[in-house]
């Protein structure tokens, strides 16, 4: 079968190191190995306000042939528009002009199987929602994270109306809505009519074992890493009172225990360590290189999660299964991240709850005093390789190639 083209709109993409970005690395280069020749529309990362990491570049397969669109990141006025839209998803309108600009230009020029899309920014999929009008592409639109539903998002009238219109907009154009757990996919898709929940597909994020450095692992004590930012409600001061619990009621472990917190500001959390007395039992390194952070998970003895989100997966997590290491989630009772990390033979605990987290913590401090390697909370890799990028992106080709035919 000759190769099928797929034009991708999405701002966000390599090399800026933010978790859609990572996703998309993974998924790009797996579909290029899976047959389709890829053309990517993204934001310019010159002109880019965000981090941004070299290595994600290096590791991008080179026959994704990219189209860097115009944005303002660094005006004042782009930001001053972007906060005061309160939630709108369409503050990079003017890549997204800029856009349909270019692609109307390359389509004149040249043909493509399939068009997709990918969220966020929500800009991504109104661009497409364009293309789709004017060439009629079989369009797969990936959310990912809610749109409307978002947990995150501010609802205030007429910004809600706002959002519930564009949304609605792409639910019914696109052929294809795409999320990363069923859960997402019901949250989102069950306010609207059975022909448009017939549109929904669930992939799942996923690992790359290609990309893991050989690193050699923590000596002595018992390492947990959790790598990422938080924001919003979401923090990690729960976790930090009930590391405090499990070190006042077992004091050795003061000595034994260390928890590094991969990608958080050093200086945002040190006075709360300080107060609990938990300085020496906290490490806070600040944002690294993605293929670095993936190198942190490798070396620990043990990953934990904390998140607040109920109907999302966390994208990390399957880098933290791709690692092959014992995972501490630390979540919402019954979220997909919770539900995963029990099939992985993982610990959980209740978010909200201090003791409950305090408690997982001092299981795995005690099994690991009878087994550094922690096998009771090992996986196999047959067992992980739901998160394979293999395995995932079996599931978007075949949806694409549907809708090729």
């Amino acid at each position: 079968m000759p190769n099928k083209r797929l034009l991708i709109v999405s701002f966000i993409f390599p090399p800026q190191l933010l978790a859609r970005s990572l996703q998309l690395l993974k998924t790009a280069n797996a579909l290029t190995e899976a047959g389709w020749d890829l053309t990517v529309y993204t934001a310019d990362p010159k002109l880019l306000k965000d981090k941004l990491d070299p290595s994600l570049e290096e590791k991008l397969d080179k026959r994704i042939k990219l189209i860097p669109g115009y944005t303002f990141e660094n005006w004042f006025f782009s930001n001053a528009t972007a906060s005061l839209s309160l939630g709108m998803p369409d503050d990079k309108y003017v890549w997204r002009y800029a856009g349909k600009k270019a692609l109307k230009k390359l389509l004149e020029k040249e043909s493509f199987d399939c068009l997709a899309s990918f969220g966020l920014q929500w800009s991504s999929h109104l661009l497409a929602r364009e293309i789709k009008k004017l060439y009629g592409l079989p369009w797969l639109a990936h959310f990912s994270d809610p749109w409307v539903d978002n947990a995150y998002h501010r609802r205030i009238w007429p910004i809600s109306a706002v959002n519930r219109a564009q949304e609605r907009s792409v639910a019914e154009l696109a052929d294809k809505l795409c999320f990363t757990t069923e859960a997402t996919q019901k949250l989102v898709l069950g306010k609207y009519s059975p022909e448009i929940q017939k549109k929904g597909l669930t992939v799942p994020h996923c690992y790359d074992k290609t990309l893991y450095p050989e690193v050699e692992p923590f000596p002595d004590k018992l390492h947990l890493v959790h790598v990422g930012s938080f924001y919003g409600r979401h923090n990690p001061l729960n976790f930090f009172q009930a590391l405090k619990i499990l070190l006042d009621r077992e004091p050795r472990f003061r000595s034994q225990l260390i928890a590094h917190f991969v990608g958080l500001d050093p200086s945002k959390y040190k006075s709360e360590a300080k107060a609990l007395g938990l300085e020496e039992n906290l490490d806070f390194i600040a944002k690294v290189p993605y293929l670095e952070s993936l190198g942190w998970m490798k070396k620990a003895n043990a990953l934990f999660s904390i998140d607040v989100v109920k109907n999302s997966l966390l994208s990390k997590l399957p880098d933290y299964v791709g690692s092959g290491k014992p995972i501490l989630a630390v979540s919402d009772k019954g979220s997909p991240t919770w539900k995963y990390v029990e099939k992985l033979h993982g610990l959980t605990a209740e978010q909200s709850d201090v003791d409950d987290i305090a408690e997982k913590l001092e299981t795995l401090a005690k099994a690991w005093e009878q087994d550094p390697e922690l096998k009771a909370y090992l996986y196999t890799e047959e067992e992980s390789s739901f998160f394979s990028s293999k395995n995932t992106t079996a599931i978007l080709s075949e949806a694409l190639l549907s809708l090729c035919r």
